[in-house]
C-alpha cells in the first residue's frame, strides 16, 4: 500500500542530561500522500539532477502488483470513498454515500491503536470535550502536549497547551480530538536558539519497498506544508548551511495529477502546486536514516495485509452497513 509516513525527532528522555536522539512516527497517510513530488524537487534543487523517484515507483507497482502505478491506485476499493471522504475532511464536500471501512484508517486515534505496539510513538490519549478530567490529568503529567483533530489534515485544531485548566476555556466545538505529548522536533543554532526550525520528516513506502523521504521546515509550531529540504545520510543531525537559500516552484504537483486529473479543487492551489525548495539537505545520523527506512517499510507491511472490516471504528462511522 502506497503510504505516507510522517515523524519528529528529539533528544530523549526529556529532562536528562544524558539524551539520544529518538525517532517517533506520529501520522500515516493513505490514498496517494504528497511526498514524491517533494522529493523529487528537493534533489533538483540540492542536486542539481530530478530523482528518479517516478520511474522506482512505476517499477515496483509493476513488479508487486503487475500494474502501472494509477491502475494499481484506481483499482482500490477504498478509493471511490476516500476522494470525497478527503473533501468531507476540509469541510468541502458531502460524507461519502458509500462508506468503505477503510477510512477508518483516516482516524489518527484508530492510527495510534494500530501502530503504538510495532512503531515509537508518543503517548496519546483520545479527548472527551464532555468530560476533561482525564485530559487535564494527562496534561499536568506531561507539562507540555498537543490537541490536534482525530480526523483532520493541514495543521487545522492544531494547539500547543501548557496549562490544564486552558482545556476548559477552549471553544472544542469540533468534538473529536487527541491530546498527544509534545515531541519537540527541531533544529536550533548554537547561541541562537530563535533562528533554529521546526521540522518534521515525511517517508514514502510502497510495494515492500522505501522510496524516498525529505524534510518540512518551519518557524511555526509546526511544520506542515514547510520549506521542503533534502534528507541525506550523515554523522549528526543538523542543516548542511546555518544561512540557505530557498527556490520557489509553481507547477501542478504529480500526485495531484494522478489523484485529481483536470479537476484539482481551487481551494487545493496551494498545497497542490506552490512549493519552496531550500537549497541545502538536513543530515540525520546514519542509525536514524536506516531506522525511518525500517519503520516506513514494516508499517507499510502491515497496512498491505489489515483486515480493513476489524479495525476499530473511526469517529466519523455513521450507523451504516459497509459497502
Amino acid at each position: 500500500m502506497y503510504l505516507g509516513i510522517d515523524y519528529l525527532i528529539t533528544h530523549w528522555p526529556k529532562g536528562h542530561l544524558r539524551r539520544d536522539l529518538k525517532v517517533f512516527v506520529i501520522e500515516v497517510n493513505v490514498g496517494l500522500p504528497g511526498g514524491a513530488q517533494e522529493y523529487d524537487l528537493a534533489h533538483l534543487v540540492y542536486c542539481g539532477k530530478p530523482s528518479n523517484i517516478f520511474t522506482r515507483i512505476e517499477e515496483t507497482s509493476l513488479k508487486v502488483y503487475g500494474k502501472a502505478f494509477k491502475d494499481y491506485l484506481h483499482s482500490l476499493p477504498l478509493i471511490q470513498s476516500l476522494k470525497p471522504f478527503k473533501l468531507w475532511m476540509d469541510g468541502k464536500g458531502p460524507f461519502p454515500t458509500v462508506m468503505h471501512p477503510g477510512l477508518r484508517l483516516e482516524d489518527k486515534w484508530v492510527q495510534y491503536q494500530l501502530l503504538r505496539s510495532i512503531a515509537p510513538m508518543p503517548e496519546t490519549i483520545s479527548l472527551d470535550s464532555r468530560d476533561l478530567a482525564a485530559a487535564e490529568s494527562f496534561l499536568e503529567k506531561k507539562k507540555k502536549a498537543v490537541l490536534k483533530r482525530r480526523v483532520g489534515r493541514g495543521g487545522r485544531g492544531f494547539r500547543v497547551l501548557t496549562d490544564p485548566h486552558s482545556l476548559s476555556a477552549l471553544n472544542m466545538e469540533y468534538h473529536y480530538m487527541l491530546l498527544q505529548e509534545y515531541i519537540e522536533s527541531r533544529i536550533n543554532w548554537p547561541k541562537d536558539h530563535l533562528r533554529g526550525y521546526v521540522f518534521s520528516i515525511r517517508a514514502v513506502a510502497f510495494g515492500g519497498e522505501f522510496m524516498c523521504m525529505y524534510a518540512n521546515l518551519s518557524r511555526r509550531p509546526y511544520s506542515n506544508h514547510g520549506i521542503i529540504c533534502l534528507v541525506s545520510p550523515g554523522d549528526l543531525l543538523g542543516l548542511a548551511d546555518k544561512e540557505f537559500a530557498t527556490e520557489s516552484f509553481n507547477q501542478k504537483s504529480w500526485e495531484a495529477e494522478l489523484w485529481f486529473g483536470e479537476d484539482d479543487p481551487p481551494y487545493l492551489r496551494h498545497n497542490l502546486y506552490e512549493d519552496e525548495v531550500a537549497r541545502t539537505t538536513l543530515f540525520l545520523p546514519v542509525p536514524l536514516y536506516s531506522l525511518i527506512m525500517e519503520l516506513s517499510v514494516k508499517i507499510e507491511r502491515l497496512y498491505e495485509v489489515l483486515d480493513l472490516s476489524s479495525l476499530p471504528k473511526a469517529c466519523f462511522e455513521p450507523p451504516v452497513s459497509y459497502a
